[in-house]
């Protein structure tokens, strides 16, 4: 079974292995990582069978709806003039009635390819029926770290003959996140808009999400510098230009930066190769959470903080008033500048 450190090899192995033609008759693909999984089921519903069979040998079955008893039986079919039926269940982890699946796990049907996609959550690894299972395919799928999406973006870009430094990885898993199926979305927009061969931070800011007269990192910058004009102007650009639901992202990425910010602070560290590290960032930006924390003393960080969870409770309705939605975004500036 996979650790989290094990997660995007055990997909590579899976992957191969897939591309090659060697088939499981059981696949339990698990874990609070849906990216993996959607793509190890698009895979397989697109490696195993011709498009031309798979109207009559290839079905889609949701946990919510189907008994186990009535999959089994699905399971024990033969396949009308192919070497192979799929049957692939999606939102497995709403089956019941596991326990009805052992006595099949233990001689199953070269024939069928049966696959679990048991997202959100794992399947109890110490149950009799996941023991059995066990013996096929497992892919557990789970969230990787930090440093692991930044390696994992690093072999993404590889695989399509392209180059990506580092900078450019660090801005654009602070401005897509942690979700794995984002950030594969965005890569592909950068594929297709970067024409050379390396892909550069200017080229991330440029094309990832909504192409703004200023970005999110520029807001950042200057809050942490306490540039009052400079922060304010952002903030009437971007009152301009975005919808609310756009606002959001802004939040969380102002929250991660004075997250980072008050970790200077409490860093036992003095070189920026340290601090890099004691925060979780790329060297290049040390300068930016070392100058704010030089502007933004321990004590001022819960106002900030403050500030930032006021504005995400108004664009959601609570003791808002009849402020427009860029007027919160620039009275927050305000006062969390005001000394």
């Amino acid at each position: 079974m996979a650790k989290t450190a094990d997660t995007s090899s055990s997909y590579s192995a899976l992957q191969k292995k897939i591309k090659s033609g060697e088939f499981s008759p059981i696949y339990l693909l698990h874990g609070d990582e849906p990216y993996f999984i959607d793509a190890i089921c698009k895979q397989l519903e697109e490696s195993i069978l011709p498009e031309a069979e798979r109207s009559f040998n290839q079905s889609t079955v949701y946990g919510k709806e189907v008994k186990m008893n009535d999959l089994v039986s699905m399971a024990r079919r033969y396949p009308m003039m192919s070497k192979y039926q799929v049957i692939l269940v999606k939102e497995a982890k709403e089956l019941k009635d596991w326990d009805k699946l052992e006595a099949y796990l233990t001689q199953p049907l070269e024939s069928t390819v049966l696959v679990f996609c048991h997202k959100n959550g794992k399947l109890d690894m110490r149950s009799k029926v996941a023991k059995l299972i066990s013996k096929y395919e497992v892919l557990l799928s789970e969230k990787l770290r930090d440093y692991q999406i930044k390696t994992w973006i690093s072999e993404q870009v590889k695989l399509k003959g392209r180059s990506m430094d580092a900078v450019a990885i660090e801005l654009l898993v602070d401005f897509v996140g942690d979700d794995l199926s984002s950030i594969n979305n965005e890569l592909e927009k950068l594929f297709i808009a970067v024409k050379e061969d390396f892909i550069k931070a200017s080229h991330v800011e440029a094309n990832v999400g909504n192409s703004r007269k200023y970005s999110v990192f520029e807001f950042q910058k200057a809050l942490g510098q306490r540039n009052f004009n400079k922060s304010v102007q952002i903030a009437n650009q971007m009152a301009i230009d975005l919808e609310t639901n756009d606002y959001f992202p802004i939040i969380a990425m102002l929250y991660k930066f004075f997250t980072k910010v008050m970790q200077v602070h409490f860093a036992n560290a003095k070189s920026d190769t340290d601090i890099a590290a004691a925060i979780g960032v790329n060297k290049f930006f040390v300068g930016d959470y070392t100058l704010a924390a030089k502007n933004f003393q321990v004590a001022d960080m819960e106002k900030v903080f403050n500030e930032l969870k006021l504005l995400d409770l108004k664009l959601k309705g609570v003791h808002r008033g009849g402020a427009e939605d860029g007027q919160l975004l620039i009275e927050m500036v305000v006062r969390i500048l005001k000394k």
